[in-house]
């Protein structure tokens, strides 16, 4: 019996047993709180993040359709809308006889034969943008030109408007510039210059 005494000495962990069951009741306890909380903190901002999900679902669609809005302006004009009757149109060209312009009590079409550089070719247009230009009381417009319609140099028999001078008909002015030709509707303040160098503001 005597040997079996340092054996049954190291089992005396029944003292452990007996603190162990409160023990990992305690910590079983604090886990189950420190997981409940974890899963509130993350349950609560995983809500959040799929809110912000939603929101910003519409906004990148709302962004798309906001890209896709501005293609109709990217649009080239139509073509030349203001119906101009030769034998009633005042037509004038600027003293290099490059610009040509017609004026109509509806509005004024001016035409430049040679730019300084070729208008960079524009989707949907068969031809060119930027060669002619339109005032009318809508606004002013540069509408698609085929290209066997891009004007040329005024002719022997069109009347040159000096620079300074002008020349006007019902509301619609055009003055001769060394700058370029400008053109402008006295009622609504619209208007354009046309040169060498392209289609500008009056």
């Amino acid at each position: 019996m005597a040997g079996t005494t340092p054996t049954s000495a190291p089992r005396s962990t029944p003292g452990k047993r007996r603190l162990s069951p409160w023990l990992v009741v305690f910590i079983a306890f604090d886990v189950l709180l420190v997981a409940g909380a974890a899963w509130l903190i993350l349950g609560g901002s995983s809500g959040s993040d799929a809110d912000d999900g939603a929101s910003s679902a519409p906004t990148s669609e709302a962004s798309a359709g906001a890209t896709d809005a501005p293609a109709d302006p990217a649009e080239p004009d139509p073509s030349p809308t203001l119906e101009i009757d030769p034998a009633e149109a005042t037509v004038i060209a600027s003293p290099t006889g490059n610009i040509t312009c017609s004026i109509v009590p509806e509005g004024v079409r001016c035409g430049i034969a040679s730019l300084a550089a070729e208008p960079a070719p524009v989707a949907g247009c068969e031809g060119t943008v930027g060669h002619v230009v339109e005032l009318t009381s809508a606004g002013v417009s540069t509408p698609c030109v085929p290209d066997a319609e891009k004007p040329t140099e005024a002719g022997p028999d069109v009347a040159v408007l000096d620079y300074g001078a002008t020349s006007e008909v019902n509301n619609f002015v055009c003055e001769s510039t060394e700058s370029g030709m400008r053109c402008t509707d006295s009622t609504t303040g619209d208007g354009f210059v046309l040169a060498r160098a392209g289609v500008s503001g009056a």
